[in-house]
């Protein structure tokens, strides 16, 4: 019988003997799969939560972080923020931006179409002012950057990228003459129903000085809604005073901010009819009834008391416009176009010209730089506001509120022309410098 060699059989066995460790490890990870599981669904469902958060409640800050951008360390922050692509901004923060002890904040406004508003010379010279020149002026005005704001809007998106660009590479930040500053680009603004209005681009292209009155009422309206959109985002609590100015505004004089800000701590309750030299209107006459009620007796006139200052402009002249903005004047009569005021300050007379509104250069004839002017309406090429007018209701009038009655409009006092009847309502005055005080505007 043959045998059989059991060593050449394959042998098994029902339990083979395996390395303890590694039957340990298998064990534990038998263990591990159901918290690894929870664990990762856990973390998704917070993503899809996340996910769907910012689906319905999305506001553009919150997908934004601030970018460090540093100039020779300088510690500039910029912070870009999209809402739409007809609606941008771009803030930049200095290191004086971080003080938070400053509360007497002034906050620079101005509006400016494209990069061809600053506007330029064509008859004394062939200047051509741009972006770089309006920050150079504010700087000339030496007051502390950390009490300057600076709010700019623009309705053309090459623009915007352009201002963005310059002051991202401004250097040395410490030589930026504000803390803050914020260009915001607007294509349109919303209408009705949600339909976007035309452009400022397309209502700017009428001149300033068209003689078609519903032409102009239409750019004044859209202007006053952009000052009202901009004055009412840029607002913060710690701002005290408010400056508009225009940014086809080349010449500004030495000192006008800080003028500005001196007469705007001036308290509300001040007696300041020593100062305003003329504009005041004297106080209505009234016959009051005798002893006996058969005499009666008239009440002398007397000039009214000078209300506190709320608003303050001065003069602004061209190359052949000794009163370039023609919406600053006093009094109620009417208001002479630019060539017969011209002949006006030249010496000559017309018939009837006594009652009728005059302009700040009329106005200012005899004071000093120390006096100021009552007016009855302001422009808005240089303009300061005090801060709390706005806050309690100031708005730049959208419709001619003089006269308006329902379902109808006014006859006067649209945009800045109808500031200081709001005003003067809420019991403050507008007034201008007096003396040497004025601005230069551009030719174009």
């Amino acid at each position: 019988m043959a045998q059989h060699d059991d060593s050449s059989r394959p042998t098994f066995t029902l339990f083979p003997r395996q390395n303890p460790r590694v039957v340990s490890n298998k064990a534990f990870q038998s263990r591990r799969p159901f918290p690894l599981i929870a664990l990762s669904v856990l973390i998704g469902l917070f993503i899809l939560v996340w996910i769907y958060f910012f689906s319905i409640f999305h506001t553009p800050h919150h997908s934004n972080s601030w970018r460090h951008h540093h100039y020779h360390n300088s510690g500039l922050k910029i912070q870009h923020i999209v809402h739409s692509p007809s609606f941008r901004r771009t803030i930049f923060r200095t290191p004086a931006a971080s003080s938070l002890e400053h509360r007497d904040l002034t906050l620079l406004l101005t509006i400016a179409n494209d990069t061809t508003s600053w506007g330029s010379l064509t008859v004394t010279s062939d200047a051509v002012f741009t972006f770089e020149d309006f920050i150079s002026r504010i700087r000339a005005q030496q007051i502390p950057a950390e009490s300057l704001n600076l709010g700019l809007l623009t309705s053309d998106l090459q623009a915007y990228n352009s201002y963005v660009s310059t002051l991202s590479r401004l250097t040395p930040v410490e030589r930026t003459p504000w803390a803050r500053a914020e260009i915001i680009y607007l294509e349109k603004l919303p209408g009705p129903s949600g339909q976007m209005q035309d452009s400022f681009g397309n209502i700017a292209g009428e001149s300033r000085h068209e003689i078609d009155l519903n032409a102009q009422l239409e750019r004044r309206r859209y202007l006053a809604r952009l000052r009202n959109f901009l004055s009412s985002h840029m607002l913060t609590p710690e701002v005290e005073h408010v400056i508009w100015l225009d940014a086809d505004v080349y010449g500004l004089p030495v000192g006008l901010f800080k003028r500005f800000q001196e007469l705007g701590r001036i308290p509300s309750d001040s007696n300041i009819d020593g100062m305003v030299k003329a504009g005041l209107r004297e106080a209505e006459s009234r016959v009051m009834p005798g002893e006996n009620n058969s005499d009666s007796v008239q009440e002398r006139s007397t000039p009214r008391s000078a209300p506190p200052i709320g608003l303050i402009t001065l003069r602004c002249q061209s190359f052949d416009r000794p009163d370039y903005d023609r919406n600053a004047w006093s009094g109620f009569g009417k208001r002479p176009p630019s060539w017969i005021l011209n002949n006006i300050l030249r010496g000559t007379e017309y018939p009837e010209m006594g009652s009728w509104a005059k302009a700040v250069s009329q106005l200012i004839g005899e004071t000093d730089d120390n006096d100021l002017v009552k007016l009855d309406s302001v422009g808005g090429t240089a303009l300061y506001i005090r801060a709390d007018l706005l806050r309690e209701g100031l708005v730049f009038p959208v419709h001619s509120i003089i006269g308006t009655e329902w379902g109808k409009d006014g006859k006067d006092g649209i945009e800045t022309e109808g500031l200081c009847y709001i005003a003067e309502r809420l019991g403050w005055g507008c007034y201008s410098l007096g003396g040497t005080w004025r601005t230069l505007h551009a030719d174009v």
